[in-house]
């Protein structure tokens, strides 16, 4: 049977319904770093803030432990 595409029709709609993992990857990639870096940063912060909790506690009672 002579073909008058390039691709079958299945071909096609694969393409089309599941996007190939590169263009996948492209979109989830700098995602997943910004979620790292926002989850780097929000420990740190948060980090700082339970050492200057800390520094609080021990100038308020007046002993260092």
């Amino acid at each position: 049977m002579a073909r008058d595409t390039l691709v079958s029709w299945q071909t096609f709609a694969l393409f089309v319904l599941f996007p190939p993992a590169a263009l996948v990857a492209l979109v989830f990639f700098p995602v997943t770093l910004l979620v790292f870096g926002w989850l780097y940063y929000r420990g740190k912060y948060e980090a700082e803030l339970e050492s200057d909790d800390e520094q609080t506690d021990v100038n308020s009672t007046g002993s260092a432990p």
